[in-house]
């Protein structure tokens, strides 16, 4: 007796294949934008969590800068922001960006400073995700 697959045997596995992928396929776009969506998640409470945190390092005050091609930190060195920390921001991921205020500073102590109280939604198909930073530097992810 042959050890093996017959072509008929091989034939109806990859049938089989085919209508599996048929009946996934349609569900991948909303995986692959949840996907997206929480990639950008993490990119925006990375960059939150590193501006309030590096402004208590540094005892000095960060500003984050959001925007949907950057997320960018700046210090205040001086009397002048200087540059320190940049990343691409979720557009590249095809996640659409809306910002209550794009500008978020955090102070020495890791409160926030001015008016810091800001939404940022990400969109992508149907996924949403929201994130809220309160006046006082807390990060909630809704």
């Amino acid at each position: 007796m042959a050890k093996g697959f017959s072509l008929i045997e091989l034939a109806v596995v990859i049938c089989i294949a085919c209508v599996v992928l048929a009946l996934t396929l349609p569900r991948s776009a909303h995986f692959m934008d949840w996907i997206a969506t929480d990639h950008a998640v993490r990119q925006v409470t990375t960059a939150l969590a590193v501006a309030r945190h590096g402004a208590v390092m540094q005892s000095t005050r960060a500003r984050l800068t959001i925007s949907g091609d950057s997320l960018r930190i700046d210090r205040l060195v001086g009397t002048a922001w200087v540059p320190w920390w940049r990343q691409s921001g979720p557009a590249h991921l095809g996640v659409s960006l809306r910002v209550s205020n794009p500008v978020v500073q955090f102070g020495p102590n890791g409160i926030g400073w001015g008016a810091s109280n800001t939404t940022v939604e990400l969109r992508r198909g149907s996924q949403v995700e929201t994130i809220t930073v309160s006046r006082v530097g807390r990060v909630k992810h809704w």
